[in-house]
Parts: C-alpha cells; structure tokens; sequence
C-alpha cells in the first residue's frame, strides 16, 4: 500500500520529471506534489541564496574540485569501498542525511545522525551521518537520474537511459551539471573544504562528463564476480522497488534483461572515457582481493592515483577493517538458464 512506502523528498522540478511516467493518485502523493514538493524548492533556493558567495569563492579552491569518485556496477562493493575510504581525514563525503535532504543540509540538516538501520539489500548498517550515494541528492534535486525508475519499476529502461548527461537536452543537462557541481562542492565546504570522496554506480557511465566538468577528479573502478553482481542487482532493484514505487512492478525475467543489458551499455561508456583519462586519474580495485587482503589494494589504490596514504597505516583503519572480518556478503549466483545468459553476454567483465 502506499502509506507503506519510504518518502524520497523531491523538489517541483524532481516530479516534473516524472510526469511522463504516468499518473498515480492519492492524498499524501497530492500533498508531497503540491505542497511539500514547492517548499522543497524553495527552501533550496534559499539555501543557495545564503551560501553563494561561499560557494563561488570555493568553485576556484583545487581541492573542493578535486573529488575522488567510485565507479562499478551495483553491487560490486562500491559502498563498502567508499566507507573506507570516507575514513581517511584527507577527504569528506555526503553523508545519508545530507543525500536525502539537499535542499536543507547546510542548514544544519545534515548533522543529524539518527538510527542506523539495515539497507533494504542487503545487512549493511546505515545511519544520517553514514557515507552515501549523491545520486539520491540529484534525483532529488530534479536532475534526471535513473533512480526514477525507483518509483516507476516498468520505467527502469528510459531512466538507465538518463544516466549520462551526454544524452540527455540541453536544458536537462545544465540542470543536471548545476546539480552536480553545487552538491559536490557544498558538500566540500561543509567537510572543511576538503575533496570528496563520491560514490554511485551511476557514475560509471558519466565518467567522461565529470571529468570535463571537473579535470582534477580523479576515479576508481571496482570490480566483483559478475555472476554474484548480478544477482545482486536483481535483489538490490527489487528491494528497492519494494521500498520507493508508487507504479507497477516489473516482471522479474524482464528485471534481470534490463540489467544484463545495462551493463554492457554502462561499461562501454566508461571504457571510452577511461581511455582519455590522463595517467594518475584511474585506479581499479578487485572487490574478492579487497575483502581477502584490504591493505595491499588499498595501497596499490593510493599509489596509482598519488594519494598521501597516511591514512593507511592508522589505528581506525585497522579497527574498521577488524570489525569488517565478521561481515560475510550474500553469494547467490542466478538460475542455471541466467547464468548461461550472464556469462555469454558479460564475457568481457569475468
């Protein structure tokens, strides 16, 4: 039922963009719509209006523009990586709360920490003040993002077509590239004016337009066994689904296409623009060789893109990954007939 379903706090632009999915009625979705919806906007254009001048000074400072950027399909261990990382003190991050309420965090919005709680996926502990995925902060903010779909499942194929900037209108794309760079670098400056560490598979297939945007980003790739990706990916969609649509779902035979067939359209992107990279701006991670000996990955992490790797030899490091021992992630593999389908289509990424 729908007053069972998680809110996602779009602004009017954010909704607009899903006019075209169809129409779902309901009091509490008229009041987020028409009422909640133009506070959202307001309350963000105020927020710009107060940290302008701010923002403008930092757009010039090397290090707010210098993000480090995760890249890699679902479920390939993007958020585990990025928790680590998130603790090195060189960098910030976007924090859940922050990710869920950008129209507001640097009001103060963004330091509440609340109740962890277990992600929909899988048994990961997440709280406010967790390391999170921005794309949330651009859905919300009304950039076109393929986590539309989170609310309208049938649509997953025309929104995974959003994800690259590239393809989209000009106008979607200025608004999506004012997005980015406004929550990248406000995220900076409440984080001290420190890069920040971003994390999103989403990123995978806009590598080529951050890097135009922001020439000093830098990128990491990771990878996992794609048979288990993509399960994953099957549960992690479902789950969320489960969690945010207000539409009707998506058969699962025509879910897991959907995903075998975005990721060689996601990678292609990403090789492309991996190929233009200047040296130094792209390290891969192996997720097996991450979780089975961290330090040595990380390390090769660190060197690759010519990061002061202090953080690696510190007491919170290595109590972060102790406690990581006792975390054992989900193995499934597909149906037989799936798998047959993965291995012959995903030849390239095993």
């Amino acid at each position: 039922m729908q007053n069972e379903k998680a809110v996602l706090n779009l602004n009017s632009a954010a909704w607009r963009n899903l006019a075209g999915y169809g129409v779902t009625k309901g009091r509490g979705l008229f009041v987020r719509r028409r009422v909640i919806a133009p506070l959202l906007s307001l309350c963000g254009r105020m927020q710009q209006g107060l940290f302008r001048e701010q923002l403008q000074a930092l757009s010039s400072d090397a290090a707010a523009d210098r993000p480090l950027v995760i890249t890699g399909h679902w479920r390939s261990g993007t958020t585990h990586l990025h928790t680590l990382l998130s603790l090195d003190p060189q960098f910030t991050f976007p924090t859940t709360t922050g990710c869920m309420n950008p129209h507001s965090f640097m009001l103060g919005a963004g330091k509440a920490a609340g109740a962890a709680v277990k992600r929909p996926m899988d048994e990961v502990m997440i709280a406010g003040d967790s390391p999170q995925e921005d794309e949330f902060a651009l859905l919300a903010m009304g950039a076109r993002s393929p986590y539309e779909a989170l609310l309208y499942p049938r649509h997953l194929t025309d929104a995974l077509a959003l994800a690259d900037p590239d393809d989209l209108s000009e106008p979607e794309r200025r608004a999506w590239q004012e997005a980015f760079l406004f929550f990248t670098r406000a995220t900076s400056l409440l984080g001290g004016k420190r890069p920040v560490v971003l994390k999103s598979p989403t990123h995978t297939g806009r590598v080529g337009t951050i890097a135009a945007l922001l020439p000093q980003a830098r990128f990491v790739m990771i990878r996992r066994n794609p048979q288990e990706v993509f399960e994953s990916t099957f549960r992690m969609w479902r789950s969320m689904f489960d969690l945010y649509a207000l539409g009707a779902p998506l058969a699962d035979d025509d879910l897991r296409q959907v995903i075998l067939d975005n990721r060689v359209v996601m990678e292609r992107k990403f090789a492309a623009a991996a190929a233009r990279l200047p040296a130094g701006r792209l390290a891969y991670v192996d997720y097996e060789r991450l979780v089975a000996d961290p330090l040595p990955e990380l390390h090769a992490l660190y060197q690759t893109l010519g990061l002061d790797s202090s953080f690696l030899h510190t007491q919170a490091l290595a109590d972060k990954l102790e406690r990581d021992r006792s975390y054992t992630a989900r193995r499934a593999l597909p149906p037989a007939d799936w798998q047959r389908r993965v291995e012959n289509v995903w030849t390239e990424f095993f």
